[in-house]
């Protein structure tokens, strides 16, 4: 079978298991989305603090520029000419805020990719929750050293593993997200950072992609909630999300942050970010951090949803954040209950296998700041009708 035979073959199975994607452009209008010319409330986007849709902020950065700072690629990578003035400023404020050094990068998928790629030789033992992210996973298969999971936020199970090779390696790190993209659940930090402390060769990678400008008064998230902000030693934050701009930083030890420099292939090996980007990431941090009150909003709604939920007796709900997941299990259950959510005038994608385990079909509930009361209300009448319908 050739190429396009074979890729044919692919698409056929797996429109036939009802797992084939399609990209479709789309229209975003504030907390509404556009899709084949109707207008549905948007529960499908990562923009959790409605960030991104303020286009009276967008105006507001465009306003604060000069026209030399209009440039739109950075035409280099960090280590030859792309790490300009921009790069250094949008450095700072993310030091001061986690006291850590920070290292950009395009995207969190490149970041922890090529991070842990790079952090890990023949000496080091890298230990993922079950449940991390692809880019994770894709770090590991990239390592030189060995990789194993634990069972996700079974914090015992994870220090069998650590007992059983703690002698066997000079360093184990551990992987996990702050906040796990597809369940919305949290990790431990606590736990994890009592770990930390009983075996001295042990290191903390928090994937904070979910969670950053989301907790804490500062937004830094977490990890900085928790107390433990300089008990972890790497913190993977991305920009595409609750700041509402792009490319992603890995908060470190300036050890740390010289050594990827030199060795990680993600950095070296790609253009860096437009310092028009860098100078906007700049804004939304500065102004993310002083507008708590957004972080309120969503931690309201998304408790009043969770409630919601709760009421109903769905007893697989575990979600701690503003990510709900209906699981439905199968597959065409999922794309059927999209449907039915469109109907309602709301948009949430299904989300199907490889993204989360067989037989874990599900809609992703995304919430954020910017959906109205009278919204939030709709959305719990349908979410309640929903699970009569699809989940008794």
């Amino acid at each position: 079978m050739g190429l396009y035979e074979s890729m044919t073959a692919h698409l056929n199975a797996i429109s036939k298991a009802g797992l084939r994607r399609t990209v479709t452009s789309k229209r975003q209008n504030g907390s509404k989305i556009i899709v084949d010319a109707k207008e549905y409330v948007n529960l499908s986007s990562n923009d959790y603090l409605g960030l991104a849709s303020n286009l009276e902020l967008s105006q507001n950065f465009f306003d604060s520029l000069s026209s030399s700072d209009l440039r739109m690629s950075s035409s280099g990578s960090p280590l030859l000419t792309g790490a300009h003035e921009a790069y250094d400023k949008a450095a700072l404020i993310m030091e001061e805020l986690f006291n850590k050094k920070a290292l950009f990068f395009n995207s969190g998928f490149a970041a922890n990719s090529g991070v842990i790629a790079a952090l890990s030789d023949e000496k080091t033992l890298i230990v993922a929750d079950k449940l991390s992210h692809a880019s994770m996973i894709d770090g590991m298969s990239l390592s030189k050293g060995k990789c194993l999971r634990y069972r996700h936020n079974d914090y015992e199970h994870l220090e069998r593993i650590i007992v059983s090779n703690k002698d066997l390696y000079d360093s184990i790190i551990v992987v996990t997200e702050a906040v796990f993209s597809m369940d919305g659940d949290r990790c431990s930090i606590d736990a994890l950072c009592a770990l930390k402390k009983k075996y001295k060769n042990l290191y903390l990678y928090i994937d904070e992609a979910h969670s950053f400008c989301l907790f804490n008064d500062n937004g830094a998230g977490l990890c900085a909630l928790s107390g433990h902000l300089n008990e972890v030693d790497f913190i993977l934050t991305t920009f595409g999300k609750g700041l509402g701009s792009q490319g992603a930083c890995l908060l470190c030890s300036e050890t740390s942050r010289d050594y990827l420099i030199n060795v990680c292939r993600s950095l070296i090996f790609s253009t860096a970010l437009a310092p028009l980007s860098f100078l906007h990431n700049a804004f939304m941090i500065e102004y993310m951090q002083k507008h708590n009150e957004m972080r309120e909003r969503l931690h309201s709604i998304s408790s009043f949803i969770q409630n919601a939920i709760d009421e109903k007796g769905i007893c697989h709900n575990v979600s701690e954040s503003q990510i709900i997941p209906l699981i439905v299990f199968e597959n065409q259950m999922a794309l059927e209950a999209s449907a039915y959510f469109r109907e309602k005038g709301f948009y949430a994608m299904p989300i199907r296998h490889p993204t989360v385990p067989k037989g874990q079909a599900r809609l992703r509930l995304s919430l954020t700041a910017s959906l109205s009361d009278g919204e939030v209300e709709l959305l719990k009448e349908t979410i309640r009708d929903f699970i009569d319908r699809f989940m008794k």
